[in-house]
């Protein structure tokens, strides 16, 4: 059946920019008029062949017995087609291609990637018996640009719903992802944690479940841990301010979740972890508690540790639907600041306390590689690895 994969990406995609000033006087709608004509030779000389991500975005699965069709959007590429199509599905390429189309949506937000309006794509496969090998369903753009680091990005994971009947409630999935559309908890959850092991893999040579001790930093309800080999278990431990979000874990899910705190300590002890993971937690949090977390890090990972963990980077502010003068300030003041708090953040007012901590963060990716490296080494930065979230790849000396 056909069904949109991120209901809360639609609705970004399709939001309104800010209405006009209202008012009758002359003199309003002349400055009206010569702030439209700055912002549109502004916007002009800020568009670009190319974004850092490149993003793209599948919208729509639709399975029809062993049919399938899919339709999304990806950044035009101006080349001649792979010999296996711009798109695959499991591996096998599309019976039927269209790529590029309108998009008119995709060219609004992203008006300063020069092509964006003509992004769309549709393909279908007429004999595809088996969408979901082994529990999930694979659908991959094929860029041959793509650096090897960063190939996971290429692909979108829809896991089986059949074998996720058992999924949290909305309001816990709300606190998580900040929507409560199921298939999108679903979806991204799948596709964060296949991208993460395959970055995984890029760096270390290992699968995600491979190694002995693994921490979910931030696990909320589940997201992505539920996608964890269940056979694995035994090397899957989460943590999370919220504790209702941990006890649902618990009750639900295999591995061991333990709740934490705002502020370090871990209750962990030295040297635990082989790997750590964490989406969405440093875009949170302010300068001082950032650092005292990346020591919080090093205390608990043993010397050889990959951490893979997100930042809103120069992606984020490229998918943040803002005005040509509004772009160029921001993407100023997070490069002259390094690290830029944006504003304020409640989605977990009422189940974590977090004293007004709990914020919305830019990191640039000088000031990462700078302070985060006091820490660690960084191998990588990876943006718009996480949708709109850069992924930056560590290893502890």
């Amino acid at each position: 059946m056909r069904a949109a994969l991120f209901d809360r990406f639609t609705r970004w995609l399709s939001g309104t920019p800010s209405a006009a000033p209202a008012g009758n006087a002359i003199a309003d709608t002349r400055a009206f008029v010569d702030t439209a004509i700055l912002e549109g030779a502004l916007r002009e000389s800020l568009t670009v062949p190319r974004l850092v991500a490149e993003p793209w975005y599948v919208d729509q699965v639709s399975i029809d017995g062993p049919r399938l069709s899919v339709a999304g959007w990806s950044m035009p590429v101006e080349a001649t087609p792979p010999a296996d199509g711009w798109f695959a599905v499991n591996g096998r390429r599309f019976d039927s291609i269209r790529y590029p189309l309108p998009r008119a949506d995709v060219g609004s937000v992203f008006w300063q990637r020069a092509g964006a309006a003509n992004s769309g794509f549709e393909c279908s496969i007429a004999n595809l018996p088996e969408p979901y090998v082994n529990g999930v369903l694979e659908i991959r753009r094929n860029r041959p640009d793509t650096p090897d680091v960063e190939r996971g990005r290429d692909s979108w994971f829809k896991p089986d719903p059949a074998l996720h009947n058992d999924i949290p409630d909305e309001d816990r999935r709300f606190r998580v992802i900040g929507d409560r559309d199921p298939v999108g908890f679903l979806v991204s959850g799948a596709t964060d944690y296949h991208r993460l092991d395959r970055a995984l893999v890029a760096v270390s040579g290992s699968h995600l479940h491979e190694f002995s001790r693994v921490l979910d930093w931030g696990v909320g309800c589940g997201r992505v841990a539920r996608h964890f080999p269940a056979g694995r278990g035994d090397a899957l431990t989460g943590c999370d301010i919220d504790r209702d979000n941990i006890e649902w874990c618990e009750q639900h899910l295999p591995g061991t979740f333990v709740a934490s705190q705002l502020t370090p300590p871990l209750p962990f002890e030295d040297s635990t972890f082989d790997v750590v993971y964490g989406i969405s937690v440093f875009t949170h949090f302010r300068e001082p508690m950032q650092l005292r977390w990346l020591e919080e890090l090093s205390r608990v990972t043993r010397s050889g540790a990959i951490l893979l963990l997100t930042v809103h980077g120069r992606t984020a502010i490229d998918f943040s639907r803002l005005s040509a003068s509004d772009y160029a300030r921001v993407t100023a003041d997070v490069q002259r600041a390094g690290i830029l708090v944006s504003g304020t953040n409640t989605q977990l007012d009422g189940h974590a306390e977090h004293e007004g901590e709990y914020v919305n963060v830019y990191h640039s990716a000088e000031y990462v590689q700078r302070t985060w490296g006091q820490f660690f080494t960084v191998l990588h930065m990876l943006p718009g690895y996480i949708l709109h979230h850069d992924l930056v790849v560590l290893r502890k000396p």
